[in-house]
């Protein structure tokens, strides 16, 4: 039996604004730890994670002493940076410990299908011997009309998305991940070239989404605009980002909040 059953890898930078709404989210659907590699060092991010740390709920690693180095920023698909090699650091320092690991970030909610509230329902029927990972779709939503940010939890505020799946992202089987030293991505996992297992890609047999809420208001987007290299930048960076995001009314989330 392993310690953990359902775990994070997030690497993450001023989001102190929703930390806590997404790990209090995160626990009542049934992930019970964290691995965070805090790009941030500020004290009101210690502040946030202090009680989930005193719980056993959050593994904090203080992840500053890359900043102005080479691994400091965007890359091209075949350079790693300091993201990487916080993904890297939880797959080869944790994998015996967790049968799960999820690539995913703060402006990422995990979402039960088929009208479930807890996420391990589904995940305890996969089959850890055969399945190495599972691909994860991704669908992104849009401001909702706001421009400024509103007063509402992120969940409520934000319930308007696109009509089709745009992404994934990997959720890792402990006893297949590799090192990842060169996994190169926010988005997928390496595994051991010498163990075979099979990847769950079928949509129709996977039972979580990943909501993305990654522009949120133009207010919120255009403060973040040093967050990420590769974040379009400017309000024409929002409209490009928003485009296609406020199509469908999706109040699934509601249902969680308190």
């Amino acid at each position: 039996m392993k310690k953990h059953f359902l775990t994070f890898a997030t690497n993450f930078k001023n989001e102190n604004a929703y930390l806590k709404e997404w790990l209090d989210y995160h626990l009542k659907v049934g992930v019970d730890h964290f691995y965070l590699y805090d790009q941030d060092g500020g004290e009101e991010a210690r502040e946030i994670l202090r009680p989930y740390e005193e719980k056993g709920q959050v593994t904090r690693h203080l992840w500053t002493r890359w900043d102005g180095t080479k691994y400091d920023g965007a890359t091209k698909w075949y350079q790693r940076n300091k993201n990487h090699m916080g993904f890297a650091h939880a797959a080869k320092t944790y994998r015996k410990e967790f049968q799960w690991l999820m690539k995913i970030d703060v402006d990422e909610f995990l979402y039960p299908l088929n009208d479930e509230t807890d996420l391990t329902i589904w995940l305890k029927e996969v089959n850890i011997k055969k399945y190495k990972g599972v691909k994860i779709p991704r669908i992104n939503f849009g401001n909702n009309g706001h421009v400024s940010k509103p007063t509402d939890p992120l969940l409520k505020a934000y319930t308007k998305r696109e009509e089709n799946y745009s992404d994934h992202k990997d959720l890792g089987n402990g006893d297949f991940l590799s090192s990842n030293r060169f996994a190169y991505s926010a988005h997928w996992w390496h595994y051991k070239w010498y163990k075979f297992g099979k990847m769950l890609t079928d949509q129709s047999e996977i039972g979580w989404r990943i909501n993305h809420y990654y522009t949120k208001s133009e207010e919120e987007y255009l403060s973040r605009q040093n967050v990420s290299g590769g974040r379009p930048v400017g309000l024409d960076g929002f409209k490009e980002k928003n485009n296609g995001c406020n199509e469908v009314l999706d109040e699934g989330m509601l249902k969680f909040l308190d």
